[in-house]
């Protein structure tokens, strides 16, 4: 079962959670195939967006890309241009073409602002690539930390990177003290629906929200969001998710990949305050990437809607 804008997985989540009227209601006036105007003046005033994208191998990435205010452009509104820089040997952007999919996160960490858009590839060039708008909408500021740029101009050559086949100590202890991570996840059906192509999207919580439970795998509770389920429906039908954490104080970025699965056991999720679900991801790949984000953020408060945390009970 599909329809319009969501496939099988986003549908039997929304139905299982009793959402699937309210959301249909709610699409009429939230999903549109193109940018609104006030939309599209926010992608410009941005110095910093994060893609969803595959690479040739079938891998999702999620990446942030930065620049100066105007780096992303919207000429009209189904079109964003996003001036990527160079890309050659970056494997994330390694399948960019005429036609692939691409996710899109627009966010400022200064004000919680998020909107959201996914569309395909309609010009590429060696520095930028102009993306054909399938679906855009908002998203609500829940669970983001906010943060404003205190430096600009770091170094964001990829230096010092390293690809290892699980965490090392100094990534499990990113993971443990981060409030903030980017996921991205995508279907392929064929189909050509706007419903199919990539996602990208943001997750917060209170540093250390997040478990790592050994050196090949994490959990991550899911609190409630706007119950479309875009990435856990995705990940219900092709579970390859990639997860980024920025350090926002040195820079430093980390790529996970890995195997997602959805976790609804009452015991196991009631050990997340505030959790509905869990997705635990086993990992298949780290890359960690030194002095990559040409960016420095400083800290400022904590979402006041992310739930408290507790000491949890060691074990499954």
């Amino acid at each position: 079962m599909t329809n319009k804008h969501f496939h099988a997985g986003e549908l039997r989540l929304q139905n299982h959670a009793g959402m699937r009227a309210k959301i249909d209601v709610m699409t009429q006036h939230l999903m549109r195939d193109f940018i609104p105007d006030q939309h599209r003046e926010f992608f410009e005033e941005l110095e910093y967006i994060f893609l969803g994208t595959v690479d040739q191998r079938g891998l999702a990435h999620a990446s942030i890309v930065t620049g100066s205010v105007g780096f992303a452009s919207s000429p009209d509104p189904k079109t964003l241009i996003v001036r990527t820089g160079p890309r050659q040997d970056i494997r994330e952007f390694d399948a960019l073409d005429i036609g692939q999919p691409v996710g899109v996160l627009g966010l400022d960490l200064s004000n919680r602002r998020r909107n959201r858009m996914h569309g395909r590839i309609s010009a590429i060039d060696e520095m930028s690539i102009n993306i054909n708008v399938v679906q855009s909408y908002g998203n609500c500021p829940k669970y983001i930390n906010l943060r404003e740029i205190a430096e600009r101009n770091q170094s964001s050559g990829r230096i010092g990177i390293t690809h290892t086949a699980m965490l090392a100590p100094v990534d499990a202890d990113l993971i443990i003290n981060a409030d903030t991570f980017f996921i991205a996840s995508y279907l392929r059906d064929g189909s050509n629906a706007p419903y199919e192509g990539v996602d990208v999207n943001h997750r917060g919580g209170q540093a250390g929200f997040i478990s790592v439970d050994t050196a090949s795998q994490i959990t991550i509770p899911d609190y409630k969001g706007n119950d479309l389920y875009n990435t856990f429906g995705n990940l219900l039908l092709n579970p390859k998710a990639a997860l980024l954490f920025v350090d926002f104080e040195t820079g430093d970025q980390l790529h996970i990949h890995g195997s997602a699965s959805l976790i609804e056991d009452a015991d196991k999720v009631s050990r997340f305050p505030g959790a509905q679900k869990l997705l635990r991801v086993e990992i298949t790949g780290v890359t960690r990437k030194t002095a990559s984000t040409a960016l420095i953020w400083r800290f400022i408060e904590a979402s006041p809607v992310s739930p408290e945390l507790r000491p949890r009970p060691q074990g499954d």
